[in-house]
C-alpha cells in the first residue's frame, strides 16, 4: 500500500510544470546534462542496442531527476522484445507460444525478463498483452496469448506475477481489449461495435491480474457505443481503467494516425489525452527535441486555464506518485 501522507507531501511540493512532467512518459532527452523532469523515460529499439550505454543513460537520468522516473520498455516475447540483446532473453517465446507452457514456466519467464530489466535499470514493462483474440490482428501476429479468456487470464497473469517478483511494474495492454478485430489501430481507423457489457467482458481478462498490474495501456480502438473517439481519448473508458486503481497509459500520442482520426492537430491529441484522464501520456519524441511538440507548455497552459483542470492534474499526478511509492521510488523523499 502506498504511504498516502508521503504521496500528498511530494505532490504539494511540486510546481505546476513539475506536476505536468510526472504525466509524461517520453523518449530519452536529447540533452544529456539537463534536469530530467519527466515522470518516465521510454526505451525503444535503438536506445537499447548497447546495454552498457543504456545502463549509463538510466543512471545519469536518475541522478538528474528530482522524482525518480519510471524507466519503461516493451518486452512481450518473440520478436516483440526490446531487450533481445540481453543473453538471458534471446529465446523469450512469443505470447502465443508461451500459452502452451505451464503457468509456473510462464511466471519464470516473467521473473527472467524482470531480472534482465533490473540489471539495466529498467523498472516498468509495457506488457503483457491481455487481449482475448481468437482471430484478427492480435491473433495473427501472435501477441495475444489465446482466444480463450481463461487461458489469457492465467498466462498473462503468470507473466505479470513473475515481473512483480523481480521488482518490475507491469502495464497490461490494450485496455479494454482488442478482441478479434482485424485492423491494426496504429495505422488504420479501428472500430469495435461492442455494447458496454461486451467491453467489460473483454476487460475482465485484465481484472484477473489486478494485484500484479500497476496500470493498463489504453487501446487506440474506437468503441463506438461508448464514445466517438479512440479509447485513449474517451473519459468513460479511461475511468473504467481507474476503477481498479490502476494508472492509465496512452499508446504513442506522436503517431500521425491519431490526429488524422480525430481531424485535429497533434497538440489537440495531447490535450484530449489529458482531459480524458490519462495518467501517463506516452510519446516517442524526446521532451526537449526542438522538432517535437511542447508537451510541457501545452499541458501547463491547459491545467492553468481552469481550477477544475488543476484538480484534474493533481488527481492524475497522485495516481502516478502512488504507484511510484508502491515501487519504493519515493523512499527518502
Amino acid at each position: 500500500m502506498p504511504d498516502e501522507a508521503r504521496v500528498e507531501r511530494v505532490l504539494q511540493s511540486l510546481s505546476p510544470r513539475e506536476k505536468v512532467g510526472q504525466l509524461l512518459l517520453a523518449y530519452p532527452q536529447v540533452g544529456k546534462e539537463n534536469p530530467v523532469e519527466v515522470g518516465g523515460v521510454l526505451f525503444v529499439g535503438g536506445t537499447l542496442k548497447k546495454l552498457d550505454a543504456a545502463k549509463e543513460r538510466i543512471r545519469s537520468s536518475r541522478e538528474r531527476a528530482r522524482i525518480p522516473p519510471f524507466f519503461a520498455v516493451d518486452i512481450e516475447g518473440g520478436s516483440f522484445n526490446r531487450l533481445n540483446r540481453h543473453p538471458s532473453l534471446k529465446d523469450l517465446p512469443l505470447a502465443r507460444d508461451m500459452a502452451t507452457l505451464e503457468d509456473a514456466e510462464v511466471e519464470a519467464w516473467g521473473v527472467r525478463v524482470g531480472k534482465a530489466m533490473r540489471e539495466v535499470g529498467l523498472n516498468m514493462n509495457l506488457a503483457p498483452v491481455f487481449d482475448v483474440s481468437p482471430q484478427g490482428h492480435m491473433f495473427r501476429n501472435g501477441r495475444a496469448f489465446s482466444g480463450d479468456p481463461e487461458v489469457v487470464k492465467r498466462k498473462a497473469t503468470a507473466f505479470a506475477r513473475g515481473l512483480a517478483k523481480a521488482g518490475v511494474v507491469s502495464i497490461g495492454k490494450h485496455f479494454p481489449g482488442y478482441g478479434d478485430l482485424d485492423t491494426d489501430s496504429d495505422h488504420e481507423h479501428a472500430v469495435a461495435d461492442w455494447d458496454e457489457a461486451r467491453v467489460r467482458l473483454e476487460a475482465a481478462a485484465f481484472r484477473a491480474a489486478d494485484r500484479y498490474l500497476g496500470g493498463v495501456m489504453m487501446s487506440n480502438i474506437v468503441y463506438a457505443k461508448l464514445g466517438p473517439g479512440p479509447a485513449i481519448l474517451e473519459p468513460a473508458l479511461v475511468s473504467m481503467a481507474h476503477e481498479s486503481g490502476w494508472i492509465s497509459v496512452t499508446d504513442d500520442v506522436a503517431i500521425r494516425a491519431l490526429a488524422e482520426q480525430i481531424g485535429a492537430e497533434r497538440e489537440e491529441v495531447v490535450r484530449r489525452a489529458f482531459l480524458a484522464g490519462n495518467d501517463l501520456i506516452l510519446t516517442t519524441e524526446p521532451p526537449d527535441w526542438s522538432g517535437g511538440l511542447d508537451y510541457f507548455g501545452i499541458l501547463t497552459k491547459l491545467a492553468a486555464s481552469d481550477p477544475k483542470l488543476a484538480e484534474h492534474l493533481d488527481a492524475s499526478v497522485r495516481r502516478v506518485l502512488r504507484l511510484k511509492d508502491r515501487m519504493g521510488l519515493l523512499d527518502g523523499l
